[in-house]
């Protein structure tokens, strides 16, 4: 169970803003402009850093396990969601089938879902010792 819900919601919102703009950035760098693979390719090396940053931030108030770890994950990417369903798809989208059958999208949920759960295990790990 979620045990900081206010700090929680806030690291949620703070990884939907980093993502956000980390793929406005990529989407308008020049060289990469028209490079869709290879944006996506950055995202995925980049997504790691972004999740293990906000989810070791919610674990300095809250003691990190593997069971916590992956309650985080799932509970920023229902944020991410409510946040996508807000404003992402009806400005930038206009289209929820669209958004939703994209492969990299259900991809960086499960980078989302592994690291964060690996970032639980690993800092409960280290905290034992």
């Amino acid at each position: 169970m979620i045990k900081d819900w206010k700090s929680a919601t806030g690291w949620g919102i703070l990884l939907w803003l980093l993502i956000f703009v980390e793929m406005s950035i990529l989407m308008f760098i020049p060289r990469l402009k028209d490079m869709l693979i290879t944006q996506k390719i950055l995202h995925f090396l980049i997504l790691p850093l972004l999740v293990i940053f906000c989810v070791s931030k919610y674990f300095k108030k809250v003691k990190a396990n593997t069971k916590e770890g992956f309650l985080i994950g799932v509970y920023f990417l229902i944020v991410g969601t409510i946040l996508d369903l807000a404003i992402t798809i009806p400005l930038f989208v206009k289209s929820f089938s669209s958004f939703y059958l994209e492969w990299s999208l259900w991809t960086g949920f499960l980078e989302l879902i592994i690291f964060s759960t690996a970032t639980g295990y690993w800092l409960g790990k280290n905290r034992e010792k």
